[in-house]
Order: C-alpha cells, then sequence, then structure tokens
C-alpha cells in the first residue's frame, strides 16, 4: 500500500506532467510507438506502473499511454477533466482494436459499462456540490462509490453487438480497472496478443505490428445533458476543462473564466507500433 503522502505526490507529478505537454503541444498524435514491458503491469487503477509513459493530447484533455509484452497490450488513460470522467462513467467507454488495417479483425471493449440504470439525481448532485475544488475530498469518494459498482466488462463487434460479457476477474486474459486519486482519473486495460495463449479474444497482431486503436464514449443522453445543464446555472463559474495544474494558490477557479464549455463525446484514434522485445 502507498501512503497519502505518496499519492498526493504522485497525483501532483501527473498534473505537472500534462501542464507542462499541454503548453508545449498544440495538436493530437496520430501515431506512436508502444513502450516494452520487462516488468509485470499490474491492472489495479493505480498510476504508479505509468511513470514517464504518458502521451498527452491537450486538444482531448487526457493522457494515454500504451505498453506490450510478448503476450499482451497494455493500455491507460488518465485525466482530471470531471465532464469526461462523467460521460464515461454514465454513457460508458469503449476501447476499440483493429490490428494492422484488418477491419474484420475489429472489436471493442466496453468498460465501464453504460449506468443509466442510476439515478439522475447521483450525478446532478455531483454536479451541484463536487464541481467546487472546495469540496474535492467529498468528490473523491463518490466517483470510488461509482467505481465500485464496475464489475463486468463486455466485448462487442465492429457493428457494437455483444459477444460476452465477463466479470473483471476472468480467465481470457482481459482485465480491466479504474481509479481516482488526487482529481486524477486511471483507466487501465490489458488485452491478449496474438502470442497470448488461448484466449477467446485476442488482437490479431504481434510486437512489430500495427495496431489502431480507438476510445469512443457512448452516444450522450441529451435528456440527462438537459437536465445537468439547468444543474450548471445554478453553479459559481468555473472552468471545468483546465487540467489542474493550470489554476493558480489555492486550487480555486480563476475569475472570469468560463463556464462549462459544450460537451463532446470522447472519439480518438491512435496507431499504435507494439515494441519488439531488446535484443
Amino acid at each position: 500500500m502507498y501512503s497519502k503522502g505518496y499519492i498526493r505526490k504522485t497525483g501532483c507529478i501527473i498534473a505537472t506532467f500534462l501542464f507542462i505537454v499541454v503548453v508545449a503541444s498544440c495538436s493530437s498524435v496520430k501515431e506512436t510507438t508502444s513502450i516494452w514491458s520487462s516488468n509485470e503491469i499490474k491492472i489495479d487503477g493505480d498510476i504508479s506502473d505509468w511513470q514517464n509513459s504518458l502521451v498527452s493530447i491537450p486538444d482531448k484533455k487526457f493522457a494515454v499511454g500504451f505498453k506490450n509484452d510478448d503476450k499482451f497490450l497494455y493500455v491507460s488513460l488518465i485525466t482530471d477533466d470531471r465532464m469526461k470522467i462523467m460521460q464515461m462513467l454514465r454513457n460508458g467507454f469503449i476501447t476499440w482494436f483493429t490490428p494492422d488495417g484488418k477491419s474484420d479483425k475489429t472489436f471493442g471493449v466496453k468498460f465501464p459499462l453504460t449506468n443509466k440504470d442510476l439515478k439522475d439525481e447521483q450525478f446532478q448532485s455531483m454536479n451541484r456540490e463536487n464541481f467546487q475544488l472546495d469540496n474535492r475530498d467529498n468528490m473523491e469518494k463518490q466517483f470510488t462509490q461509482l467505481l465500485i459498482l464496475q464489475k463486468e466488462l463486455e466485448i462487442i463487434n465492429n457493428d457494437k453487438f455483444p459477444l460476452s460479457m465477463m466479470y473483471l476477474e476472468n480467465k481470457e486474459g482481459i482485465k480491466a480497472k479504474l481509479g481516482y486519486t488526487e482529481n486524477n482519473f486511471v483507466y487501465e486495460l490489458q488485452v491478449p496478443l496474438k502470442t497470448g495463449g488461448n484466449y477467446t479474444y485476442q488482437i490479431a497482431t504481434t510486437p512489430g505490428g500495427k495496431v489502431t486503436i480507438r476510445f469512443e464514449t457512448e452516444k450522450i443522453d441529451s435528456e440527462n445533458i438537459r437536465n445537468t445543464m439547468k444543474e450548471r446555472s445554478s453553479m459559481p463559474t468555473g472552468d471545468g476543462e483546465i487540467p489542474s495544474a493550470q489554476r493558480k494558490g489555492s486550487g480555486r477557479m480563476q475569475p472570469g473564466m468560463r463556464g462549462f464549455q459544450k460537451l463532446e463525446p470522447i472519439n480518438y484514434s491512435v496507431d499504435v507500433i507494439l515494441q519488439q522485445p531488446p535484443k
């Protein structure tokens, strides 16, 4: 277990990293190479396995990381943008894998699953109370409670037809986990490669190959958005969009910042070249 001080320091490191790259970058990364992993990657919602391994996507307000060994591809997505977190938890989140341009081999891992059965007032309460930085501890507590509800993942085909539902603890080599610490939401995923053994669902490529990974939130519930916007109208002015490292002083929203921007679904693709083992 990590001490509270270590976790807080880690959160600061991530926030600083995101700030530096936001300042230095102006466009999304469209191709990257994964990092070869010689150590075990624990899919536990903890950021410690991804230090110095993240690529910031400033215009999407999140950072991503990719690692692989000879059996698995490991994926992470990290954000401190609370509206994106809400989208993922409410509407569901899909990570698509298309190996070497073979669209007929595309499949998706849906996790977290759609949570439209959760009461609107839960989310509206979070909008009303927890989007104030002074109430960050309470926000973290409620997000953690929502994460506990995520116990299953779904495998879908290119048409979003469900192929299999499985628990997060399974024998298929697919692992997923969410975490939330110090204003950073962490998504981790492990998926078998073609060399990964007798698993039902594998990415049909090997180290040295290429896989297109696309992140997508499900269609936004327009009714819920309208309700959310009504709730926001009674909130203090705040940005809701700028990474935490860009907020000065005590962390309060700076005067004159604009209110929440138009909520857009996540839809981002990147080509990942899988690293080969070192010689």
